[in-house]
């Protein structure tokens, strides 16, 4: 076709679908007739059950437990299994946030914080080196509500889940947020 020629051809573009890409597409049919065509079926991914909170058994000699924050080791990428040996440098930990999380009292006297150079003196000064093997995780989980104590979601008050897992990257159905990892630690 020249430029000088008249283009015959629609200005809009149109697509054809076959008839069974149609049919699956929108479910019925490309044209008028009559024939009934069934829906395709809606295929929805399960939902896992959540399990109910695991017991968590009384601290033997020479263990301690430990708090990790969840967007710490988001941020990190960090990653620890049951069985690994650690060596972590350690503060005293936040164990009324822990408190106000766990529906079941535990006390977590140690978080491995990589932000140390955010702390202060006195909070430096609970620092503490702990060597051992990691004998169990317990991945953490809450739901947040809207609190008009605070003004904006909090954790739902002694709430929070407590899922045994093999790794910190192991993680089990819940409900709400992972909110951290209490990991014990056999020196």
């Amino acid at each position: 076709m020249s430029p000088s020629e008249p283009d015959d051809r629609p200005s809009r573009s149109h697509v054809v679908l076959p008839r069974l890409l149609w049919k699956r597409l929108f479910g019925g049919l490309s044209d008028t007739s009559s024939e009934p065509v069934s829906a395709a079926p809606i295929l929805r991914t399960p939902t896992p059950s959540v399990a109910s909170e695991d017991a968590v058994p009384a601290l033997a000699d020479g263990e301690t437990d430990v708090w990790l924050t969840e967007w710490q080791v988001d941020e990190d990428g960090f990653d620890v299994a049951v069985g690994e040996h650690i060596t972590w440098t350690l503060y005293e930990s936040d164990q009324p946030w822990i408190d106000e999380i766990l529906t079941v009292p535990r006390t977590v006297p140690l978080q491995r914080d990589t932000y140390d150079h955010e702390r202060s003196e006195e909070e430096l000064s609970t620092r503490r080196d702990l060597s051992g093997v990691v004998v169990r995780i317990d991945q953490v989980s809450v739901r947040f509500v809207d609190s008009e104590r605070y003004g904006y979601s909090a954790p739902e008050t002694h709430a929070g889940q407590q899922h045994t897992v093999s790794s910190l990257s192991a993680r089990r159905p819940h409900h709400g947020t992972i909110t951290g990892w209490i990991v014990r630690i056999r020196s």
